[in-house]
């Protein structure tokens, strides 16, 4: 089974693709699902993004209808983790139209963390703390995600990437992420989108995951973060390989939001 968990189309502010041209690439790449995502980011300023829900879901569930004999079309979101507004973020996640939600870190303090990071001057240390216990917030506090997305997302946006602060200076915290997502039988995320940030590696690094292995982690899902039809499915190939590598066996995702496993590839 290959799905692509974490793609997005013109309902994101980052985007302009037309939904059926991103059905269309999957289909023709061979894949078995993809997965609409698109953004929504919740802050208290200007940065504070969201669509349509009724207006998307009509969207897809009409193209899932025309294309339900090629592959299956599931509609999910990606929604901003930001404790400070969960009384908002929660609700929306409610919605059972969804198959699932993606919780992901893209604000830091209301402040958009690829632009902070782009203008940063200085060591990093101490936002990358700050960084990973935001998330560690997110994960305890927020309730109605499925699916943790691109973990070190931080990574892609360092400008010169030998910035980036060693794994054991914030080990401790993302160990506590992770078993804060293995009792919450989160999904974590494999997002081969960070080869295409200037990154070696996918979202989150292999120290990421082997922690999460070995913390007994085994839920995780395969996911490209396109925002382009070209870009669905980038990279599945070899991220397949480097995942059963790893130990990691099969793919969860999920329908209606309730999970389902598959052999990984």
């Amino acid at each position: 089974m290959i799905i692509d968990a974490h793609t997005h189309s013109r309902f994101s502010m980052d985007s302009r693709s037309d939904p059926k041209d991103n059905i269309l690439s999957a289909i023709d790449k061979g894949l078995d699902a993809i997965a609409f995502t698109d953004h929504v980011d919740r802050v208290d300023n200007a940065l504070d993004y969201f669509y349509d829900f009724d207006r998307y879901v009509e969207t897809l569930r009409s193209l899932k209808n025309r294309y339900r004999d090629e592959i299956d079309v599931l509609i999910g979101c990606e929604m901003g983790l930001n404790p400070s507004l969960n009384s908002i973020i929660e609700p929306m996640m409610d919605d059972d139209r969804f198959d699932y939600f993606i919780g992901s870190l893209h604000t830091l303090k209301d402040r958009d963390i690829a632009s902070a990071m782009r203008a940063w001057d200085g060591p990093l240390e101490r936002y990358y703390k700050e960084y990973y216990l935001a998330i560690l917030e997110g994960v305890t506090s927020t309730e109605g995600f499925h699916v943790l997305g691109h973990l070190d997302y931080i990574d892609r946006y360092v400008p010169e990437k030998s910035d980036i602060p060693p794994f054991e200076s914030y080990r401790e915290i993302v160990a506590d992420i992770l078993r804060a997502a293995i009792r919450k039988d989160l999904v974590v995320e494999y997002n081969t989108g960070g080869f295409y940030k200037g990154l070696d590696y996918g979202n989150p690094k292999d120290e990421i995951l082997s922690l999460y292995r070995d913390l007994g982690g085994r839920r995780i899902c395969l996911s490209s973060d396109a925002h382009r039809p070209e870009d669905i499915a980038r990279g599945f190939s070899s991220a397949v390989e480097h995942l059963r590598a790893l130990g990691f066996e099969t793919i969860t995702y999920f329908k209606d939001k309730k999970p389902i496993e598959s052999p990984l590839g």
